[in-house]
């Protein structure tokens, strides 16, 4: 089966190079632009629902994908960004000014830290790789959408690539475009490096 793994539309904080965490701020004008664009590339994917954190910023890249294709939205809780607590707002250099050690440990060994007043990184692994089993194992072979904010997308990709999880602070820093993910139908979620 496939999943298809899109992250939030662009907002003003994503072209500031600032960590979302869980605020909320609005899609930009080329935020909606860019969702127009995915709904084209997407829409031979015969994706058949879209699940999405139910914030507003994912509810409404979803809908601006799913609701034009006819395909059905549903928010999940379980698909909540890792709350980054204090961080959220920061930039990459204001996070290593700030908080040093716990910046240096997010690139080494990230599911080791706690941000400040935030989600242990390891607890939303958990949480979003129990989602992910429950999701992709019941659709069979069923191409299904998740849209995510940066650290969820992150970590879904990982957990569906099989790939460990050291990696994730980078590859959260880049998430851009979908991607499409072919599975076997449950999630290689084992690995916790």
């Amino acid at each position: 089966m496939k999943v298809v793994l899109i992250p939030c539309g662009p907002t003003e904080w994503h072209d500031e190079g600032r960590l979302l965490g869980r605020v909320e701020v609005p899609l930009t004008a080329q935020g909606e632009q860019r969702c127009d664009q995915w709904r084209a590339a997407l829409a031979a994917q015969s994706i058949r629902k879209i699940f999405h954190s139910p914030d507003d910023l994912a509810s409404r890249t979803a809908g601006l994908i799913g609701n034009p294709l006819g395909i059905p939205t549903k928010p999940l809780e379980e698909l909540c960004e890792v709350d980054v607590g204090l961080w959220a707002g920061l930039t990459e250099k204001e996070m290593k000014t700030r908080y040093a050690t716990a910046h240096r440990e997010l690139c080494e060994a990230p599911l080791n830290v706690r941000p400040p007043s935030g989600e242990k990184l390891s607890d939303a692994v958990a949480r979003l790789q129990t989602c992910l089993k429950k999701r992709v194992k019941p659709n069979g072979k069923s191409t299904i959408a998740l849209v995510l904010r940066p650290f969820s997308f992150a970590v879904a990709r990982c957990a569906l690539q099989g790939e460990g999880f050291s990696s994730v602070w980078e590859a959260a820093r880049s998430v851009s475009d979908p991607v499409v993910v072919e599975c076997d139908g449950v999630p290689a979620c084992s690995r916790s490096s």
